[in-house]
């Protein structure tokens, strides 16, 4: 067991924070292991909740088969925690706790930038083959994929990571038991540059996002039915909702619209700025949130909608608002009708029924919209 001053931790531990498992002093002991128990039981039903907006479209990319992994993941950690709390006694508990912590800090801050750029790559070659078709072999290959990057991950945390247990004396006769544990700086910068991107494209149209918002309000209570391309009444529900946007946006027919990109931006935004406004707040402040609780479900459905995002205003380009995306949290296509660009949408295109490999193609008639509609 190391020993070590409160005041010299930081040079024996530089960029980590301590995890404080117990405190005493002259006249009583705090165990505070529970506390840590109840952190991330609070952890996975967040992630919990995440997870049940998110189950429809989750096997579909490599960010969602990394989502399950990190729920499964959190379990074995809890599961963890509960065994030495419940049966292990005074140090043997802080021990076991102290290198699951150690051990799980360090594998989840090594993580979230390999696990972005593999997003990223999915993203670019599911251009190719379509988000929305079911492939068993595409999710093979990405579980192998999230295998591989945690066993690298663990790999590299058993042979780097620090867990003995330190003695921390403070002044007053204070004594604490704790141990080093890592932030997850890919996570931090993550939501801190996405903030202040996003807050500077919204900047310069502020007096603007109200009236786009209830535009977009509007285009959805119209709706009747999905953009799913395998949909059979398809061109029912575009003339529904044609026809429902009509009257609803007539006085706004004037008045200028949003560039595609902006569109997009501000759907994003609606979502996710609470999150993104929380995880800059707390790195602004410099609140200590450790690699284990920052890189979670809500991260990772951020991130895929980032990702989603990018790769439906590629597509949009040849297919318009009508494609499959793995994103059940931010509704894209009704922000795509925002734009001033897409006034005016013409285009008759073949397009695949992706509920079954076998069905024909469907040929599909896109409903011309003209200037004085959305």
């Amino acid at each position: 067991m190391a020993q070590a001053d409160a005041t010299t931790l930081d040079y024996y531990f530089p960029g980590h924070m301590m995890a404080v498992l117990q405190e005493e002093n002259e006249t009583c002991t705090e165990d505070l292991t529970l506390q840590y128990l109840l952190l991330l039981l609070s952890k996975v039903a967040l992630n919990t909740l995440v997870l049940s907006f998110w189950l429809g479209s989750i096997p579909k990319t490599l960010l969602g088969i990394f989502s399950i992994s990190i729920y499964l993941a959190d379990l074995l950690l809890i599961c963890s925690i509960s065994w030495a709390w419940l049966f292990l006694k005074n140090n043997d508990t802080h021990e076991v706790v102290c290198f699951s912590l150690s051990h799980s800090a360090t594998v989840y801050s090594l993580l979230p930038l390999p696990v972005l750029l593999a997003g990223a790559l999915d993203c670019v070659f599911q251009q190719h083959v379509g988000f929305g078709k079911k492939s068993l072999a595409r999710i093979v290959v990405h579980c192998m994929a999230v295998l591989l990057m945690w066993t690298l991950a663990c790999f590299y945390s058993s042979c780097y990571t620090k867990t003995d247990l330190l003695t921390i004396q403070y002044k007053g006769g204070v004594k604490a038991f704790g141990c080093s544990v890592q932030g997850s700086l890919a996570v931090n910068n993550f939501s801190l540059n996405l903030f202040f991107i996003v807050g500077f494209a919204l900047l310069f149209h502020c007096t603007k996002l109200p009236r786009w918002v209830r535009l977009a309000n509007r285009l959805s209570k119209h709706w009747s039915g999905s953009l799913s391309m395998s949909d059979l009444v398809f061109s029912k529900n575009l003339e529904k909702l044609e026809s429902g946007a009509v009257d609803a946006t007539h006085n706004d027919n004037q008045q200028d619209r949003p560039p595609l990109i902006i569109s997009l931006v501000l759907c994003f935004a609606l979502n996710w700025i609470p999150y993104l406004l929380m995880s800059t707040v707390c790195d602004i402040l410099g609140f200590a949130v450790p690699a284990y609780v920052s890189v979670n479900l809500l991260w990772t459905a951020c991130a895929n909608s980032l990702l989603v995002g990018v790769a439906f205003w590629y597509r949009s380009n040849k297919h318009g608002p009508y494609c499959t995306l793995p994103d059940d949290i931010c509704p894209w296509c009704f922000y795509w009708y925002l734009s001033e660009e897409n006034c005016q949408f013409t285009v008759s295109t073949e397009l695949h029924d992706e509920k079954t490999e076998d069905s024909p193609i469907l040929q599909t008639k896109i409903i011309t919209t003209s200037k004085d509609t959305v």
